[in-house]
């Protein structure tokens, strides 16, 4: 959905985020500018502005890591030390799961909206990484778009005092919220730099799988995926979503929250809602192959048990969903119906094994 040329921006990905001088300015390679006209304000009276966040975008990306055998909880948090002295969270319960430490990229650029508006942010995309089972790799980078405090852009160490957080420094149009949303997962516009965190966590995500400690040999052999989605709030109404198969590669959701408090849990929803749409994606791909089996080298057998050895155990939907956002995995369970597809693939895969296993003894008796 992107192409490239910044590091948080859509068509514009190609440097680091902001290094700062002592003067806490960034570097002049740091920052995506688009030099656009600010907006004055006609009219007597000042612009009222909105209070609070008007939009959540963000993306993860969802893998294998490329390691032979499960992490452990010591080298699970080895892996995700990603910044000097800062401690990396983990836990043990109800799977394993450890997260790194924030990082932050500096952003200057425009926000997508479906109408071309030219609404401009700067602040900082916040992204992290988690492995979860010791087997499956996340990265996740996220930006809660506010309204700036006037029309002019501030010093550099304010937005890097704000990790996560963009302000709008242009006129705000009516009902932005719906509109960033929109704009944020519709097509992406090639001519025009927007804020894209995916670029942000596809390069977290290359950062971690191309570390020393992991020796480059995963059980099975995978591809990323990548779930792209924005959040607004409605104020008082109860939690909806709607999500989108893209491509064999992208998904899409755009969530509605009540208020503030669950719109905090939202990045947490999306990583759980990414690591089971992959895990049901390698699902279909290994039974894909093993229909095509016959026709290699390879026992269906070999094909299929890696992943109900590796992986099937980390099927839990909701399980890392805060509490106020679980009632939407109701309707994902009822359309498409994600843990009714696991178990009938899970159970075809076990019917396959066992049929593969009977006939390879069946094939040695006959020739013993």
């Amino acid at each position: 959905m992107s192409s490239g040329s910044s590091p948080g921006t859509r068509a514009n990905r190609g440097s680091q985020g902001p290094t700062t001088s002592p003067t806490g300015s960034p570097t002049s390679s740091s920052v995506v500018t688009d030099p656009m006209p600010i907006p004055a304000h006609t009219g007597n009276a000042a612009p009222i502005q909105p209070s609070g966040p008007l939009a959540l975008l963000g993306e993860v990306r969802t893998g294998l890591l490329p390691e032979s055998a499960a992490l452990n909880r010591r080298s699970a948090a080895e892996l995700l030390t990603l910044v000097r002295g800062r401690r990396v969270q983990s836990r043990e319960r109800p799977v394993s799961w450890a997260q790194s430490p924030v990082t932050s990229e500096g952003v200057d650029c425009r926000l997508a909206t479906p109408v071309r508006t030219r609404v401009r942010a700067v602040g900082t995309v916040a992204a992290h990484a988690v492995v979860r089972g010791g087997r499956i790799l996340q990265s996740s980078a996220t930006a809660t778009v506010t309204a700036g405090e006037g029309a002019r852009r501030r010093s550099w160490s304010h937005y890097l005092g704000r990790i996560g957080i963009v302000e709008i420094i242009t006129r705000i149009p009516p009902d932005i919220g719906p509109q960033l949303v929109d704009g944020f997962l519709g097509p992406s516009d090639a001519t025009t730099a927007t804020l894209d965190p995916g670029g942000i966590a596809a390069r977290l995500h290359m950062r971690v799988r191309a570390d020393p400690m992991l020796n480059q040999k995963p059980p099975i052999h995978t591809s990323a995926s990548r779930l792209r989605w924005a959040a607004r709030v409605d104020r008082g109404q109860v939690p909806s979503m709607s999500f989108v198969l893209l491509d064999d590669e992208t998904r899409l959701a755009s969530v509605v929250v009540g208020d503030e408090a669950e719109l905090a849990g939202v990045q947490s929803f999306c990583e759980d809602l990414a690591m089971h749409d992959w895990l049901l994606t390698v699902l279909t791909e290994i039974i894909d192959e093993a229909e095509s089996a016959e026709f290699s080298r390879s026992s269906p057998a070999q094909i299929l048990s890696p992943l109900l050895e590796h992986l099937a155990h980390l099927w839990m939907p909701g399980a890392f969903t805060p509490a106020p956002l679980r009632g939407l995995w109701t309707g994902l369970e009822a359309d498409p119906g994600f843990t009714v597809q696991w178990n009938s693939g899970i159970g075809q895969l076990r019917d396959r094994v066992a049929v593969a296993t009977l006939d390879a003894l069946t094939r040695s008796h006959f020739r013993g």
